[in-house]
């Protein structure tokens, strides 16, 4: 009994041994052995005392750094005509020159440049000054590259929605020029200045056709340069990047959905005044025409949502051609009353007489020449009446002797002038003694 518990006794210290060489097995089999590289090492040297806030020089006191900017591949991807709002969309290239962002290549395996997150360094301050609320701005930035002297490199693409007035007077052959202004808000050049592409003269952006463009407008010419603007809070002038950004609409659609066929409306209102003055289509054709302009009208309100304080030539237009049409009913109406009525017989002014009837090239454009003007349609209840009322005309006689005519001459009574017009014309002068 002594034994066997001796025995038991003697093989837990052996037990306790194999527990522990396996549990350091088990451990040192697991165990992962980390091995920093340059990039490593040189990313911990340079954010241990590094402070985003601070400005990137090692002099405090020093003057203003310059950041150089440059625009390539803008793109039009909204311009708003209700509220005023262009929105492109382009490539930002901004450098600028980080003293405490240097390192010496040799220390760290040759290394030359070095990629950062954008969020882990000093930025420079760029806003837009004409941002609008409308359209919401957006940055899509990637990491940007450091160099081992210091030069920071970002290319970010941007989205930015920014006011434009706009001007639609011409529309739909309107050509629109719209300026984006970015800069330091609240830094005078003395603490940041600006460049682009290390210049201040003006520069024409490369238009990248090969990107597609917007469906209405297309970008003609964009032209950035430098503004040096002086307030009068501040001692020093401001710096910003302005980009003038010209745009023509495309105008086939509305060429052909809304400039022709009012064109065509006006070109048909004269044609009511060819018809018969005795046919009661006179009217429905102006009303059918005033229908067609009052459609399109509202079909052109739909399709082009005009909400700005500018008036459109082409509106002034139809509603000239609505005025138009609107007059031609009123005349059709009283020719046609005129027609069923009868003329009334009055004395025509001295003054309409010479204006419109003595002018023999007035006569043939009102086509006066070619029609005598007495009774047009003697036969017509009308005529009959007016001509019992002559004496002459009613008694039969066909002539009547000139009383005032040495030659002795013969005047026709005004029936035969109107039978014999077409072969003989009689002066005015006899004309008019005939019906006295």
């Amino acid at each position: 009994m002594v034994d066997s518990m001796g025995s038991n006794s003697a093989s837990w210290p052996e037990i306790f041994l194999w527990i522990y060489i396996l549990s350091i097995l088990s451990s040192s089999a697991g165990k992962f052995v980390f091995k920093e590289n340059d990039e490593d090492r040189l990313y911990k040297d340079m954010m241990r005392y590094y402070v985003k806030s601070s400005r990137p020089v090692l002099v405090s006191n020093s003057t203003g750094f310059n950041v150089d900017m440059g625009m390539a591949s803008p793109r039009l991807e909204l311009l708003d005509t209700s509220t005023d709002t262009m929105t492109i969309s382009f490539h930002h290239q901004i450098s600028w020159q980080d003293e405490r962002l240097q390192w010496n290549a040799s220390d760290y395996g040759n290394l030359k440049t070095m990629p950062l997150p954008p969020d882990s360094i000093w930025l420079p301050e760029l806003e837009v000054y004409n941002v609008s609320p409308f359209h919401p701005s957006s940055t899509k930035g990637s990491s940007l590259t450091v160099s081992s002297t210091g030069l920071v490199n970002y290319v970010p693409i941007k989205t930015i929605s920014f006011y434009c007035p706009l001007d639609l007077s011409k529309f739909p052959y309107d050509t629109q020029t719209c300026v984006l202004k970015i800069g330091a808000w609240s830094h005078s050049s003395s603490y940041q200045n600006m460049t682009y592409y290390g210049k201040t003269e003006p520069r024409e952006l490369f238009l990248d056709e090969s990107q597609g463009g917007h469906p209405q407008w297309t970008i003609d010419k964009a032209v950035a340069y430098i503004q040096r603007i002086k307030y009068v809070c501040c001692p020093d002038a401001f710096v910003n990047l302005a980009v003038n950004i010209t745009v023509t609409r495309v105008a086939s659609y509305y060429r052909l959905a809304l400039v022709g066929p009012s064109v065509f409306l006006a070109i048909l209102i004269p044609v009511v005044f060819l018809l018969p003055p005795d046919q009661t289509s006179r009217t429905n054709y102006g009303m059918i025409l005033l229908m067609t302009m009052t459609v399109m009208m509202v079909v052109f309100q739909e399709a082009v949502p005009f909400n700005h304080a500018t008036i459109p030539v082409i509106v002034v237009f139809y509603f000239a051609i609505f005025v138009l049409q609107f007059f031609s009913i009123l005349c059709c109406a009283f020719t046609g009353n005129l027609r069923h009525m009868g003329a009334r017989r009055k004395a025509l002014p001295a003054w309409l007489g010479s204006l419109c009837i003595q002018s023999r090239r007035l006569r043939m454009c009102l086509c006066l020449d070619s029609n005598f003007p007495g009774f047009q349609e003697p036969d017509t209840p009308v005529n009959i009446r007016l001509v019992g009322r002559i004496p002459e005309l009613g008694t039969g006689h066909r002539t009547r002797q000139c009383r005032n005519c040495s030659d002795g001459r013969t005047l026709t009574t005004r029936s035969e002038q109107h039978k014999n017009y077409g072969r003989k014309n009689p002066s005015r002068e006899h004309v008019r003694k005939a019906g006295t």
